[in-house]
């Protein structure tokens, strides 16, 4: 459990890179292909990524430090599986699909 706790630790935080990149370039993708209200969509999209990343970190914390925490061999640091772990990873990943979501249904809505 200690070698996935370290794995996570290492790639949540790239993730969470990863998805903030992907959505700030998927808004400029779908800026682009709005021809009408960009501001609105945008003001929409960015009030969406930052209530989907908050409730998705808050989310994949608690559930790491459940799932590390539940172990006793773990020892008093096993939090940090899930404040650097698991929940970087979910909230990146969820930016990442709610980009995805949202600039596709902008190219589909044109």
């Amino acid at each position: 459990m200690a070698d996935v706790l370290n794995l996570l630790i290492k790639i949540g935080p790239m993730v969470l890179l990863l998805g903030l990149i992907a959505s700030i370039v998927l808004a400029v993708f779908g800026l682009a292909r709005r021809e009408d209200d960009k501001a609105r969509w945008l003001v929409r999209y960015v009030l969406g990524s930052v209530v989907i990343g908050i409730v998705a970190l808050f989310a994949g914390t608690a559930l790491g430090i459940a799932v590390f925490c539940s172990s006793e061999k773990m020892g008093n640091l096993c939090g940090l599986g899930g404040v650097f772990g698991s929940g970087p990873l979910l909230a990146g990943i969820s930016l990442a699909i709610h980009a995805y979501r949202r600039v596709r249904g902008a190219s589909n809505a044109s």
